[in-house]
This record gives structure tokens, sequence and C-alpha cells, in this order.
């Protein structure tokens, strides 16, 4: 479980974090009426929402598809760093996230989890979780290559 190197341990917890962190106060400023942000409000937290509408294909892909690619990147790294970096068990933690992020959005068709199921969410996260274990294997190549 984590890293031997406190510079290895801060770079996976910077990888976990920021895109968290980031992909809230997106979701907060330009998506007023997503799940999270009715949470956050119930809880008194005021009320400042960017109106960001439009069209084009930039505007549609970051509201529909890259807060969901930041979730996925930062669910590969902590599962990873949970599991422990070794190329070989990267291959099984992007499995495990590959299916939860699959199972999470399939419950979306049900009435147990709100929200609005999109078969591009899953192959969006799928392509942020490849991303995020090919940065993680690159990094492991990277230590084990200064050894």
């Amino acid at each position: 479980m984590g890293f031997k190197t406190r510079n290895e341990n801060t770079f996976y917890i910077a990888n976990i974090f920021a895109p968290l962190i980031l992909g809230a106060m997106f979701y907060y400023v330009c998506s007023p009426n997503v799940v999270f942000v009715n949470y956050l409000e119930s809880l008194g937290i005021n009320n400042f929402h960017w109106n960001i509408s439009g069209e084009s294909i930039g505007v549609q892909f970051i509201r529909n598809y890259m807060l969901d690619m930041l979730w996925g990147y930062a669910l590969v790294f902590t599962l990873n760093f949970i599991h422990g970096n070794n190329a070989a068990k990267i291959n099984k933690v992007l499995i495990i996230a590959f299916a939860f992020s699959a199972v999470l959005e399939i419950l979306q068709l049900t009435s147990f989890s709100r929200g609005t199921f999109d078969v591009f969410d899953i192959v969006a996260e799928f392509f942020a979780e490849l991303i995020a274990a090919f940065i993680i294997r690159n990094k492991f190549k990277e230590r084990n290559d200064e050894k």
C-alpha cells in the first residue's frame, strides 16, 4: 500500500485530488441542475452559478463528458495507490475501474440512482482511465529505470 518515496506519494495524491476538486468546482459553477450541486445547496452553500449555455461542441463536451473523465482518471490513480504500484497490477486496476464506472452508469437506468444514462459517459470514462493507466505505467517504468 502506498509508495516508498515522498515524491511518488505526492504525485499520486495530486493526481487523485486535483481532478476531483477541479470537477467539483466546474460542476458547482457551471451545472446547477445536477444532484451533487443540489446536495451542496441543501447544506447551505451559497448560490453563485454561471449560466454557461451553448451548443458548441467544446461546451457540450466539457459539460457532458470531461467531468466523467476527470472522475475516471482519479479513480484509476486511487485504486492504483491503494493496490500498490506494480506493472502487473495496473491491468487489474484498469479492469476494476472500468467495471465500476460501467456499473455506476448502468445503475442510472434504474430508480436506484438518479441521473441520465449515456453510453458515451462509459466510453469517456474508459478513455480517461486508459490515459491514467498509461501515465502510471510510464511513471513505474521511469522509477525502475532510475534503479
